[in-house]
């Protein structure tokens, strides 16, 4: 067993200037290649049930926790995630290893990609009392691209629910970080967790889940946008959508809903499974604000996005760190939405 573990060991740390790629298995390349991308190299203890390199890397990812994921995605070297810079890249990489690690299925532009691109417009910074917001400076001037990253775990049926959080946030301004830890780190941490869950119960969904990380969205739901234009598999397979925004903060157990009078059937399944933990999660009003649902909510599909009540405290400020996560109020809200989508996939 030790000289399993430490052959392990030398074949991870060698193998990206030793081993060729021809001859690979194609789910490993998947779960390897990203990692080989990343700027830093993280070593983990070898786990005594990983047999193979993919099984390692698995096991490295199922033993994460949405604490994990908000602390490494508000990190400072992910620059605030703003759309189209640096730091979404680095974010993009992260979300598309994790997902080749667990083992979803690509869902991208093609069946090989875990990313739909898509193009950005100009947008200028402004401040709205002491909230950072972005407004369109010239629609017409298409600046960068950007990543939206999709994978499934492959049910009986072609049926879709979407389970989905924005990962981008402001970036750095005037010199300060905007760390992004609740917006949405917390969400992409949620969802995160939800599917690792998923993965150990090792179960066949009755519908197709497609978990999506929107970019763009603090620009004005351009990722999400860009994907109904252009959807990587057809709009009409999707029957709900649960999409998770700042979650993290707040009084523990009070969240609400944006939803319209469309969302039924996405309503009732997390306010079920929000009654079964005793958590509180009303339909609110979200008095100018919104989310990436109202995008799914406009193509007539039913949407629900699922945020902390306190969600405006220290929204879009520097202050929005690591700092003002509860562990117990992200937990619960994973398992809000596990049991949501248990409900309605299964």
């Amino acid at each position: 067993m030790q000289t399993r573990r430490i052959f392990l060991k030398m074949l991870f740390g060698l193998g990206a200037f030793t081993l060729p790629w021809i001859g690979f298995d194609n789910k490993l390349k998947a779960a390897i290649e990203p990692l080989m991308k990343q700027p830093k190299v993280k070593l983990y203890v070898v786990p005594p049930e990983a047999q193979t390199i993919y099984e390692y890397f698995q096991s490295a990812s199922l033993n994460r926790t949405a604490m994990d994921d908000i602390l490494a995605l508000s990190a400072p070297e992910m620059e605030g995630r703003r759309t189209g810079q640096a730091g979404e890249g680095k974010a993009s990489q992260y979300l598309s290893r994790e997902l080749s690690m667990l083992g979803l299925k690509p869902m991208g532009d093609n069946d090989k990609s875990y990313a739909h691109a898509f193009t950005i417009h100009e947008v200028k910074e402004t401040f709205v009392g002491n909230r950072l917001t972005f407004t369109v400076s010239n629609p017409d001037h298409l600046r960068a691209p950007s990543l939206n990253i999709l994978g499934g775990l492959m049910g009986d049926t072609e049926e879709i629910i979407l389970v989905s959080a924005h990962y981008d946030h402001l970036g750095i301004f005037e010199g300060q970080l905007y760390p992004g830890a609740n917006d949405n780190a917390s969400g992409v941490g949620c969802v995160l967790d939800v599917i690792r869950r998923l993965v150990r119960e090792n179960t066949v969904p009755k519908k197709t889940l497609v978990f999506a990380f929107w970019s763009g969205e603090e620009m004005g739901f351009l990722g999400s946008k860009a994907f109904v234009r252009n959807p990587s598999f057809p709009l009409d397979r999707i029957k709900a959508v649960i999409n998770v925004d700042t979650i993290g903060n707040g009084m523990i157990g009070n969240f609400g809903l944006w939803a319209d009078d469309k969302a039924g059937i996405a309503v009732e399944a997390v306010q079920k499974a929000a009654a079964e933990v005793s958590a509180s999660a009303m339909v609110v009003s979200g008095n100018g604000h919104n989310s990436d649902q109202i995008t799914f909510a406009k193509a007539g599909i039913p949407a629900v996005t699922l945020l902390a009540r306190e969600w405006l405290e220290n929204n879009h400020t520097t202050q929005d760190t690591m700092g003002i996560m509860k562990r117990e109020q992200v937990e619960l809200a994973t398992e809000i939405v596990y049991r949501a989508v248990r409900n309605l996939a299964f």
